[in-house]
Formats: C-alpha cells, structure tokens, sequence
C-alpha cells in the first residue's frame, strides 16, 4: 500500500538556526495523497508525529493531496507549502487554512536538516520538486514515474519545453537518488533522467516526421505516431502531440507551410474520428462511457484554452 511518501525526522540537533529558513518544524509529509479507505490509517500517523508538522505538496491532483483534509484536521497547525498555481486548483473542502507559498529556491528545515524548493514546471504549471541537501536526493513528484514516461497536464499548464528544462535542471543538480511519487526510488538518477529526455525527442521525430509526411489534423498525427497503441489512450496521446507540436514550434523545426493553429483547431474532428474508431474497436466497448465523458471534458478544457491563447494574441497584437 502506498499511502503516501513520509519522511519524520525526530529529535535531530538544530545546528541551522532559523534565518532564511520559509519553515522550520520536525517533522515533514510529502503529497498526503492517499484513497478514502486509508485515512484512518493516515490520521493514525499524523497523531503519532511531532506537532511541529510541516506539509509539502509537489502539485494539485488528486492523488498527491487526497488526505490533506485529515492532516488538517487532525493537526491544525500544520504548515503547509505549495505553489501559489497549486493552492488555486486546491479545493476549501482539502485544505482551508492558510499556506506558505514557494516557487523555488526556498529552504525548509525538518529536525536539522535542510531541503531546498525546486521549481519543476513541466507536469503542471505549479509543479515543484523538494532537494534534500545532505543526502542529495531529489523528491521529484510526478515529473518522474517508477514505469513508462509521465503525461502532462495540458488543462494544468503543462507544457512540454518547461518539462524539457526542468529535466535539464535536474541534471545539473546531479542527485544521488530520485524520489518519485509513483514507483520506487532510482538509484541511476543521470540514467532515468537521460532516457526520458531521448525517449521524448524520439516522439517528436516521429510527429515531425508525420507532418513533413502530409499530416495536417491530430487525428492524422496520432493514427500516424500511435498507430499500435490502444485506441483508449489516444485522448492522453493527443493532448501530448499538442504540447510536442508546441514544442517543435518554438524551436522552429515544422514545415513553413504547417499551421499550428489550424492543428488546435481539429480537437472537434479528432473526437468524432477517434468514438468511430473506439466503436469499431472491440477491446474498449466496455469502456466507452467514461472514454467519452474523458474525451468531452478534454475537448472542452482544450477549447477554453485555445480560446484563452487567441485572447492573449489578440492583445498582444494591439499592444504593438
């Protein structure tokens, strides 16, 4: 059962003191996330630890603060750190109180050691990672997974190039272990890191290669990139060919004649071509009620989203 990851550090010497430090207690909790049926015994552990309880959420989603409801009311004086994107998307019903913002390079000290704030944007727009400084080991929530590569959240900010740097920071740091909040902890940190970069950059040859092929549309792109890949996962594919193709914009590697625009555009036409596909296909008929209130919820957030990018060209362009 993994409940959430929890590190206490109790009865250690405070040889830091308490200047530059944004919080300071004796204990710490990383992404309470754990499912209903485990917060008692989430409640029974918040009892059993120092009062002086410091609470860090790496971003919003479910599975990361789930059980921030039961800290809060099992020990009101918490503190509680997370991005300011983080805490909009946080519900009153999870967690009420009030919060010490972080957007990187803050220090916290847990029982005398010291671990210092990563800005990590990529997952999400308030994603944050958390460096313990002796140990040089790097809690990188869900930038990194024990299996497979992590989906970023197009509805959340996720953005692909701002994976691609965080990757690249993270290499820098050259951590001994990386702490994800899925799978267990990898000892070849430089390894996992390294991989995840070519694993990406080979996708993107191939939605480049697609489009150079004649590829307009997404659902083009992704029949094309994903052709062996399951029909139920092409919602999750084509939110990331949307962020892949961003990315291959900003670095100027599409076609002249490709237009971006005209792809986020298509998001209508993908999802009536991708229920066809999914009724033709055996393997998901069983599935296809929550596939399509998935797929709605995506179009619908994927719309509002370009509609909000439109606006913002729009005034830049009045701007100058």
């Amino acid at each position: 059962m993994e409940l959430c990851k929890l590190k206490a550090f109790k009865n250690a010497q405070d040889t830091f003191g308490d200047c530059g430090f944004v919080a300071h207690g004796d204990a710490l909790i990383v992404d309470p996330g754990c499912r209903r049926e485990y917060h008692e015994e989430l409640k029974q552990i918040v009892a059993s630890l120092p009062k002086k309880l410091i609470v860090f959420v790496t971003h919003h989603h479910r599975d990361r603060v789930d059980g921030l409801s039961v800290i809060q009311k099992c020990n009101p004086n918490a503190t509680l750190l997370a991005h300011e994107n983080t805490m909009r998307r946080i519900g009153k019903g999870d967690w009420s109180l009030g919060y010490t913002s972080v957007s990187g390079g803050e220090d916290i000290l847990v029982g005398g050691q010291r671990l210092t704030v990563i800005f990590a944007p990529g997952h999400t727009d308030g994603h944050v990672a958390l460096l313990d400084v002796s140990a040089n080991s790097l809690i990188v929530g869900d930038h990194c997974v024990g299996q497979g590569s992590a989906a970023l959240d197009i509805t959340s900010g996720g953005n692909m190039t701002e994976y691609f740097q965080t990757t690249f920071n993270f290499l820098k740091l050259s951590p001994h272990t990386l702490i994800p909040m899925h799978g267990r902890v990898n000892m070849w940190p430089k390894n996992l890191l390294c991989g995840y970069l070519k694993n990406r950059r080979s996708r993107e040859a191939s939605i480049l290669k697609a489009i150079e092929n004649g590829a307009e549309t997404l659902f083009d792109i992704v029949a094309n990139v994903y052709s062996g890949v399951d029909h139920s996962f092409w919602i999750a594919a084509a939110s990331n060919v949307k962020l892949r193709v961003d990315h291959l914009d900003q670095q100027k590697k599409l076609p002249e004649e490709f237009s971006v625009q005209k792809l986020h555009r298509t998001w209508a036409p993908f999802f009536v071509r991708w229920t066809c596909a999914c009724l033709r296909s055996r393997c998901v008929k069983l599935k296809m009620p929550s596939l399509l209130i998935t797929g709605t919820l995506v179009g619908i957030a994927w719309y509002l989203l370009d509609k909000k990018h439109a606006l913002i060209r729009v005034q830049k362009g009045k701007r100058t």
